[in-house]
């Protein structure tokens, strides 16, 4: 379930609808980050969308919002779209700006269609609509989840587990020593899911990208370093993470991800 809510000081919600098309469209491949031919840049400059709502159950008050009385007809307004679990609670947000109303249409059975045209920092990834759908019925217990995802869409997993609001979103308690389950890394983002449930349980959230995994040992979504960090079947990134080119002399993917964890005072033990 979704819904908009306009970025006006009061909150005001302009209605609930039961799905949203043409939203997820981004991927940003967690190896990106390493190739200086990518568009990493790409955004930060934003973009533009057209997502459709699907069967707003308020449409005269997200027309009235969209196309106000006196208007111009296409007066931007900036809203969030809130994401929300099977009791109504809120747990993820997107904020949209320069919202307009392009069409509003009705499919077979009566059901509205609201398409918008709005600008966002950056593309929602594709793989972040089922992820939201599964922990809007139940966030996860069990760590590893994210392991039945393919390579490609664990992308969507961290940006949820990043943006969820719910006991997932949770952070440890600081300890001297964490583990960190190497079995089933076998990209670049699952090194990041691994360690975001090493960090802060399942569901965990410890970084996206090397900047990310930075500002995290500061503290900010979970423990500080120093601490002590026990990687558990090692030889699986060296095969894999050790493999991959991170365009610096002499150094792989493996090696900047040990650099950053180490330079902040982690003491990585491979086992």
């Amino acid at each position: 379930m979704f819904s908009l809510r306009a970025d006006d000081g009061d909150d005001t919600r302009l209605g609930f609808f039961s799905d949203i098309r043409d939203f997820f469209t981004g991927h940003e491949d967690a190896l990106s980050e390493f190739d200086p031919e990518a568009d990493v840049d790409g955004e930060d400059r934003g973009c533009w969308l057209s997502p459709r709502l699907i069967g707003p159950d308020a449409p005269g008050a997200l027309r009235r919002a969209l196309h106000p009385e006196g208007g111009s007809g296409d007066d931007p307004v900036n809203v969030w779209i809130d994401l929300h679990d099977t009791t109504g609670r809120t747990i993820g947000s997107y904020f949209a700006g320069a919202v307009t109303l392009e069409r509003w249409e009705e499919e077979e059975g009566g059901t509205a269609v609201a398409t918008l045209s709005c600008w966002l920092a950056s593309l929602p990834e594709a793989g972040a609509h089922e992820v939201w759908k599964a922990w809007s019925r139940r966030s996860p217990t069990a760590v590893n989840d994210w392991v039945s995802l393919p390579i490609g869409q664990r992308e969507g997993w961290l940006e949820v587990a990043r943006k969820y609001l719910g006991a997932a979103g949770k952070v440890n308690p600081r300890r001297e020593q964490y583990t960190l389950d190497g079995a089933n890394i076998s990209d670049v983002a699952s090194f990041y899911c691994a360690i975001g449930e090493a960090m802060n349980g399942p569901g965990g959230y410890y970084g996206s990208n090397l900047a990310a995994l930075d500002d995290c040992l500061f503290g900010g979504f979970g423990p500080a370093a120093p601490f002590r960090l026990v990687w558990e079947s090692s030889e699986v990134a060296a095969d894999m993470l050790g493999g991959l080119p991170a365009y610096h002399p002499n150094a792989s993917v493996l090696d900047l991800i040990v650099n950053c964890l180490e330079r902040r005072g982690v003491t990585v033990e491979f086992a």
